[in-house]
């Protein structure tokens, strides 16, 4: 049986940046997890798709295009740590960025590019992250941790990009097609 693909919506970190917070996470010698995230594969998602009928992609993929040109460049930081699950074993290890009008902005576009496509959007809130890590694994608990660094880390988010989900590669999330902000 084929695999259907998935797909998502997101922002690509970009990969200097990338390799630089992973090289600082690397230094965190108390973290224990089973899956790491390789640093080419950092994005925040704005709206997963899931599995999607090509035409449906099509046409969501024409409305990212034509929203692009509505939307303007933002700033984006990156520096708090936080974790979804059981705090003493955390299935997600995440940086979260500073949240900002734009940024919100951007997701509810996207978001109503998705609706407006008859594609359904996950009803629960929105909570933009990075993902670094999955499934802690050590006998001790985790233990919360202090931002990745004194100052956060900044990039200029200038375009939004459609990915496909390919579990078994490296990297698992390839860009189908870009949407650079013209605004």
């Amino acid at each position: 049986m084929a695999e259907s693909r998935h797909y998502f919506i997101g922002i690509q970190i970009p990969e200097q940046l990338a390799h630089q917070i992973k090289a600082d996470i690397d230094k965190r010698s108390e973290l224990s997890f089973q899956k790491w995230t390789a640093p080419i594969d950092y994005h925040v998602t704005l709206v997963f798709l899931g599995a999607i009928p090509e035409d449906r992609l099509n046409k969501i993929s024409e409305l990212l295009e034509q929203l692009s040109h509505e939307m303007s460049a933002f700033p984006l930081k990156l520096n708090e740590i936080g974790v979804f699950g059981q705090i003493e074993r955390p299935r997600v290890f995440f940086a979260k960025p500073s949240e900002s009008k734009p940024l919100m902005d951007v997701r509810e576009k996207v978001k109503e590019a998705v609706l407006s496509a008859n594609h359904p959007v996950e009803k629960r809130p929105f909570h933009p992250h990075m993902t670094i890590a999955r499934k802690w694994n050590a006998d001790h608990p985790y233990i919360e941790q202090a931002p990745l660094r004194k100052e956060p880390y900044s990039m200029e988010v200038s375009s939004i990009a459609l990915f496909e989900i390919r579990l078994k590669e490296t990297p698992r999330y390839h860009v189908i097609k870009q949407f650079t902000l013209h605004k």
